[in-house]
């Protein structure tokens, strides 16, 4: 795991949760925590995230989770793929903008948003900032060449 990244101005106004990793590679998919090792859980989260230029939405999206570690990851892919299907009848010009994952949104919020409409003056009061945003490297393994003594 890669030493965590610059710190961020906080966006929401409740107490920050979860230390936050968003895994950029296909292949890697997490059944353990990467400091622990520990079995890693699947939790549904309403996630914050800001499209460029001025595009707040909110994703309701599995992620992996520690609960010893407080780990949070979401699969860019995923994220990605979840971002296109949300856009791409409303506003397909901004599908491939770049997108940033401010936190999580209060759960009681996220299923009220059909009846109460949160806008970007409002939403902050909903808003969990993550404790702190990880990174992670990724080195394949693969296969080596063999090498045996020849017998004599």
């Amino acid at each position: 795991m890669r030493k965590k990244k610059p710190p961020l101005p906080e966006f929401g106004k409740l107490p920050p949760m979860y230390r936050f990793i968003l895994n950029p590679y296909t292949d890697v998919r997490f059944s353990t925590c990467p400091k622990c090792y520990g079995k890693m859980m699947v939790r549904k989260v309403p996630l914050f995230i800001h499209v460029q230029p001025k595009y707040p939405t909110t994703i309701n999206k599995h992620c992996r989770y520690c609960p010893k570690c407080d780990i949070l990851i979401a699969h860019q892919d995923e994220l990605e793929h979840a971002l296109a299907l949300t856009y791409e009848k409303r506003q397909p010009e901004i599908i491939g903008n770049e997108y940033f994952v401010l936190g999580t949104l209060e759960p009681s919020s996220w299923r009220k948003r059909e009846r109460v409409s949160l806008g970007m003056e409002n939403v902050q009061e909903h808003v969990h900032d993550f404790k702190e945003r990880l990174g992670i490297e990724y080195t394949p393994a693969h296969w080596g060449h063999l090498v045996r003594k020849a017998r004599s």
